[in-house]
């Protein structure tokens, strides 16, 4: 008997080859999982940036074989950039390399940018040296369709950030954009809405047609219990919440109770109902006139009883050119469109221009666009800085930059200081770097960028990288990017393609495709310009 059982417990122990046999569909083979060709091509796919080289090899690759009466070079030759390749399927032209032979890289090798791909940059570089000029070629690339640039079979969705503290002429850039057929549509603040529609209308001039500048007016459906606590609990004092905010968040979570849409009218009417002391009362209605200022029921209201209470024809002519109250949702964005929120405001600080920023982030990623989206933040230096709105708002940039391939999002954030945030540093797939001749921000790009740190161990090696960095002509910049294919090298007569990795590569910004809006302010009007 005891024989018996021994046997049965020696049959039941499966041998190694029994378990090897069982696990061998979970084993990964030479086609697929990790390390594998198709692994590979999917590291290619969303390669951030890729060579023109790059891409024909890969080309090659896809159609080889196919008619095997063509030579190779007839094969080659025969590639379309017409076609939709497989892994590259839109593309276009960001600049050239305008090194030396170096690795793969050939000298005027044109650099395209992946537009199918969700990838983040970051574009840094002093005043004048190209950043902006940099950043509106790449909203060329993701949003216009032109042969010339290359392939874009699905143009993207453009959101641009742009705040000017210095409240002077300075409009953003990119919306020179409208002067190839693009429908560019900016929102500002209603109390600096007249001087930047004429500020950007002027600089559209003759395209004037393609460019719609609007108020900034969020519908009452748009404000949810979470972004109305971040309007009403910003305090002009960093790191000290209003003491009225317990009796907001108790109104709040009452309304959050019934199942009908926020009502900005009901919201007043139940603070109205509160008992507060005079320097509260000072504090929340200072808030709840922001609030209205950017929520077109509040601005409504406002322009209804301003009108009633109007003595004369000249009064209420006044109030009826205040700038208009849009009934639809400003914020509804299309493929292949630009919408530029400006907030260039004297009586706007970064504090609530940040919060008002990260606000319209969260609800143009709220709706699923199958084309992409792309988020730029154009002179985020004059902004992102050390309140806490500004720090809200750098966290939202993160995660969306960690969820960027999830929801189909690209983000492209150009300033002159790398050190507004290491984390945005740490996170972006490329970076851009234009002259500069700070040695702080050289330390910053040092200790965060691996191409940079690679080749700046020794000080000879820190000097000579600083070097290159203060001798960058305008449009010129190193990049680093280590996961995008950019080399090419012959191996047995077989092309092999590989990534920058952690070397640095000089590229030239190509020349962009429409009116050129941030050319600089010369004397001599007449003067070149460069």
């Amino acid at each position: 008997m005891a024989d018996s059982t021994d046997a049965q417990s020696s049959d039941a122990v499966p041998t190694y080859e029994q378990e090897r046999s069982r696990l061998a569909p979970l084993l990964p083979d030479m086609t697929s999982g990790a390390g594998s060709r198709n692994a590979h091509r999917e590291e290619m796919m969303y390669s951030p940036l890729v060579s023109l080289a790059v891409k024909h090899a890969v080309d090659y690759d896809q159609h080889a074989g196919k008619d095997s009466t063509q030579s190779v070079t007839e094969q080659v030759q025969s590639l379309s950039l017409e076609g939709l390749p497989q892994i590259y399927p839109q593309y276009a032209t960001l600049g050239c390399s305008i090194g030396q032979d170096d690795g793969g890289i050939g000298h005027r090798e044109p650099i395209m940018l992946n537009t199918n791909s969700p990838a983040s940059t970051f574009i840094c570089g002093s005043q004048g040296s190209g950043k902006s000029y940099t950043l509106a070629c790449m909203m060329e690339n993701c949003i216009l369709k032109d042969e010339q640039l290359g392939t874009l079979v699905s143009p993207l969705v453009g959101l641009v950030f742009h705040y000017d503290v210095d409240s002077g002429n300075n409009i953003a850039e990119v919306a020179s954009l409208c002067s190839r057929g693009i429908k560019v549509k900016v929102l500002v603040s209603r109390t600096n809405y007249h001087r930047l529609k004429a500020a950007y209308e002027a600089n559209a001039g003759e395209h004037s047609a393609n460019l719609s500048v609007q108020p900034l007016l969020l519908q009452d459906h748009q404000l949810t219990n979470e972004r109305m606590q971040r309007m009403m609990s910003m305090s002009e004092n960093e790191g000290k919440t209003p003491l009225y905010m317990d009796v907001i968040m108790r109104i709040l979570r009452d309304m959050a109770l019934d199942p009908a849409p926020f009502s900005m009218a009901m919201f007043e009417a139940l603070v109205a109902l509160q008992t507060f002391d005079r320097v509260q009362e000072n504090f929340l209605k200072q808030r709840i006139d922001l609030l209205k200022s950017f929520c077109a029921s509040g601005a409504r209201s406002y322009h209804n009883r301003a009108l009633e209470n109007a003595r004369g024809q000249a009064a209420r002519a006044i109030i009826n050119s205040h700038p208009p109250i849009p009934e639809h949702n400003v914020l509804e964005i299309e493929p292949g469109t630009l919408t530029i929120i400006d907030l260039s405001d004297p009586s706007i600080g970064t504090s609530t221009a940040c919060m008002l920023f990260d606000i319209c982030l969260s609800i143009a990623k709220e709706k699923p666009i199958t084309s992409g989206l792309v988020i730029a933040l154009d002179e985020a230096h004059k902004y992102i800085d050390s309140c806490s709105a500004a720090t809200t708002f750098t966290n939202s940039l993160l995660t969306t930059i960690r969820e960027q391939r999830h929801k189909g999002v690209r983000v492209v954030i150009a300033t002159q200081e790398p050190t507004i945030s290491e984390k945005l540093l740490d996170l972006c797939s490329v970076t851009i770097v234009h002259r500069f001749t700070s040695p702080e921000w050289f330390q910053t790009l040092k200790r965060h960028l691996s191409g940079c740190s690679e080749s700046t161990r020794s000080a000879e090696e820190q000097a000579a990288l600083f070097k290159r960095i203060v001798g960058l002509g305008q449009g010129e910049s190193l990049v680093f990017s280590p996961s995008s294919y950019v080399r090419v090298r012959e191996e047995r007569e077989v092309q092999v393609v590989g990534k920058l990795g952690d070397g640095v590569l000089r590229m030239k910004t190509r020349p962009r495709v429409g009116v050129d809006g941030g050319r600089s302010v010369m004397a001599v009007k007449g003067a070149w310009k460069g």
